[in-house]
């Protein structure tokens, strides 16, 4: 098996209050954030990474956090074909064929379409699946029993040319990718590791559960950035989408 191509797919938006994304402001503005998943085209078969938001945010966004702590802070922006079932077929593919998922953590826009996904291996880290199995805030959408998971715990391999990066922080089993394309520099998808590249490349804190993690994490994916000289896609990064190729152009 050898990774083909990477395609980068667009699954909505979400407002969510400027201070996750530097948390030394104070609320009171939302952002217009990209959602992503990732199609990675190998030669046995695609590789989804993350699901994106649950369809209930396409019928009822504004009542979807009514009631929570995150009830003014984040207002998902999701139209029935972000769903990722449509996004797939605008790709040419259904669950069915799909080599595995890979999991980078359980938050709503990066884990609400797991659902859709019964007989397909889910790779998660094991710190991820037990945090949400335990509650914690997740969602029921991102934390549904009896999916064929794959746990892990730490770094992994899955498939030639994936790499999986331990980078918890954000959540207590985040995991970012590199991925080494068949021509060209690897490509360093940091998701919500780092939100934004000024995160990424000034220190700006964001939101997550664990500071000190957050912080070696990204110092981690910096190092492996400059080691592998890596293009870095963020996770969130609102400038990122108009200069980067989307879908159906491959990366």
């Amino acid at each position: 098996m050898a990774v083909q191509r990477l395609y980068l797919l667009p699954a909505g938006h979400c407002l969510v209050d400027q201070s996750a994304l530097d948390t030394r402001r104070a609320p009171g503005r939302l952002v217009d954030l990209p959602i992503w998943a990732y199609l990675i085209e190998t030669t046995d078969g695609p590789v989804l990474v993350d699901t994106g938001m649950p369809k209930v945010c396409a019928t009822d966004p504004e009542g979807y956090f009514r009631g929570t702590d995150d009830e003014n802070l984040i207002v998902p922006r999701m139209r029935e074909d972000d769903a990722i079932t449509a996004v797939l077929a605008r790709c040419g593919y259904t669950p069915a064929d799909l080599v595995c998922v890979i999991s980078s953590h359980w938050h709503f826009d990066h884990a609400g379409g797991n659902a859709e996904f019964p007989d397909t291996p889910i790779l998660v880290q094991r710190a991820e699946h037990d945090a949400a199995m335990a509650g914690n805030g997740y969602p029921a959408e991102c934390r549904i029993p009896g999916l064929r998971y794959k746990l892990l715990d730490g770094d992994a391999e899955p498939l030639p040319g994936i790499q999986l990066l331990y980078t918890p922080g954000h959540s207590p089993g985040h995991q970012s990718l590199l991925i080494r394309l068949p021509e060209g520099p690897p490509v360093l998808l940091t998701v919500d590791a780092s939100y934004t590249r000024e995160n990424f490349e000034n220190g700006v804190p964001f939101a997550g559960v664990d500071e000190n993690l957050m912080r070696a994490s990204v110092e981690r994916l910096r190092g492996i950035a400059q080691e592998t000289g890596a293009r870095i896609f963020f996770g969130h990064d609102p400038a990122q989408g108009t200069t980067w190729p989307v879908f159906p152009t491959p990366v």
